[in-house]
């Protein structure tokens, strides 16, 4: 493989900056500020940050705004040259900045979302989970044991309509996922209504149905960025992982058409004991096509991932070589490629913040129109989840049974209510405690400080160094029943 380094975007005194087409000043009314849109993120700006940002457009010599930034501010120009220049390094090295103007334009803000008024609160990203069908089987997928059928799922128009309320409460960040989101004849549509509201299109994909001439489709319409997920890059495993054959070269292909079109590229590798040996490999495939960012997640113990643990759980001492293989390559590659790295739960003293704290940023909608406080919520006995067929998104977040089940702290039993990180972890994932301890309102068994930590780790002690059992794949029907039934306690 050449050198990463090369490239690079070093901004100099001659660069000429400007936003790439998947990344954008928008104006975030609900917060009251400015912010960046980016893959899975929104930066928020200060107001000097947002002048040098608002001047950048792909002919400004970076060495001219600083003098310009210099005279009308009174400034050493020294000084303005050192914080403009880091400022925009900052960006060029999370791949949002090009050298010159982008040939591709983000689509133009509706008036609908021009209008929108503001409303505190509300969450900062929808997950859309437009169909639970999928061609893939993996045995680790987050979709529920009893997935939805397609005559259940919401129409185009129904999920434009929840889309334009998603915005009107605040929502930034839309990702359409499954199941497998391309298997819907109408996501052209769909698309077109999340782009009237104004989020940003973030398309979640196994990528092995599209073709060149529907994601160019999907990118004229304005689809701002693909994830695609990848089960290995080695194609054996990969096909043996999801059950299907051919899956890396189509992958392969998508994720360099997503390049040729302009749209950001992330790839999803979730971590496990049958890839987990192939993360270098994985790794320079991004590299290879191209991709700003990488996620590589250690995958959580809920609904099918569940069911296949003994299959799934790595040693201690291969997790660990992945923290030194991504330190190592987050060095190796600086400005060529972000990644997001997620531990595994198992193996760690303190829980993670999941999908940033029940109720606090993120809402799932499932493919029946159930609105969820995160995607496993499901899992979880005693909550009601309202549809958005029958109630306002804006009500639901505020007031649904479901949304405020594990809000704020006084929920929390002890040490949680007591804790100094309550406020930091909101007292972890609820859906991995249940499937622990049986209590949804217990410590999270990955925190040292669970009576359940000890027993929580010995489950991956165990199970990662005895023999793999086959996997249960994730299907529709008989097959699920089987799969409770194989469920480990």
């Amino acid at each position: 493989m050449s050198d990463p380094h090369a490239a690079r975007f070093v901004i100099g005194p001659d660069s000429r900056p400007a936003f790439t087409r998947y990344a954008r000043l928008h104006e975030d009314r609900a917060r009251a500020r400015t912010v960046i849109l980016a893959p899975e993120r929104a930066y928020e700006l200060d107001q000097i940050g947002l002048i040098v940002l608002r001047a950048i457009d792909g002919v400004t010599r970076v060495g001219d705004l600083c003098a310009k930034l210099a005279q009308q501010y009174s400034a050493p120009l020294e000084v303005i040259a050192r914080d403009v220049t880091k400022l925009l390094q900052g960006l060029a090295d999370k791949r949002l900045l090009r050298d010159g103007a982008d040939a591709f334009s983000p689509p133009p803000v509706s008036a609908f979302a021009s209008s929108i008024a503001p409303f505190a609160g509300g969450p900062a990203g929808l997950l859309a989970e437009l169909t639970h069908r999928c061609p893939l089987q993996c045995p680790y997928c987050s979709n529920p044991l009893e997935l939805e059928r397609a005559n259940t799922e919401l129409s185009a128009d129904e999920w434009g309509e929840t889309f334009h309320q998603a915005a009107a409460i605040g929502a930034l960040q839309l990702h359409l996922s499954g199941g497998e989101p391309t298997i819907r004849r109408d996501l052209e549509e769909i698309l077109a209504h999340a782009v009237d509201a104004g989020l940003y299109t973030n398309l979640v994909t196994s990528a092995v149905l599209l073709t060149r001439e529907r994601l160019q489709r999907l990118a004229e319409i304005g689809l701002d960025h693909v994830q695609v997920s990848v089960q290995d890059v080695i194609p054996d495993s990969a096909d043996r992982i999801s059950a299907f054959e051919g899956g890396v070269a189509k992958k392969r292909d998508v994720a360099r058409w997503t390049r040729e079109f302009g749209m950001g590229l992330t790839i999803n590798a979730p971590m496990h004991r049958q890839n987990i040996a192939h993360l270098p490999q994985i790794i320079d495939f991004a590299v290879e096509v191209d991709a700003q960012r990488i996620e590589i997640a250690h995958i959580q113990y809920y609904a099918w991932a569940q069911v296949n643990r003994a299959a799934l759980i790595p040693t201690r001492e291969t997790f660990m070589a992945t923290v030194e293989i991504v330190e190592a390559a987050k060095k190796r590659l600086a400005g060529v490629l972000n990644f997001d790295f997620v531990i595994h739960d198992h193996y760690a003293t303190r829980p993670k913040a999941c999908t940033g704290g029940w109720g606090r940023s993120i809402m799932a909608v499932t493919p029946s129109g159930k609105a969820l406080p995160c995607h496993a919520a499901q899992t979880l006995p005693g909550l009601v989840f309202d549809n958005v067929r029958d109630r306002q998104l804006g009500d639901i977040w505020r007031n649904g049974q479901a949304f405020n089940a594990f809000r704020g702290v006084d929920w929390m039993k002890e040490p949680c209510r007591s804790c100094e990180r309550r406020d930091i972890d909101h007292g972890g994932c609820r859906c991995q405690a249940f499937a622990v301890t049986g209590d949804a309102r217990a410590v999270d068994p990955a925190c040292h400080l669970s009576p359940e930590h000890a027993r929580f780790a010995a489950f991956a002690e165990v199970e990662s160094h005895a023999p793999a059992p086959d996997f249960v794949y994730r299907r529709y029907g008989p097959a699920a029943q089987g799969a409770r039934a194989k469920e480990p306690v």
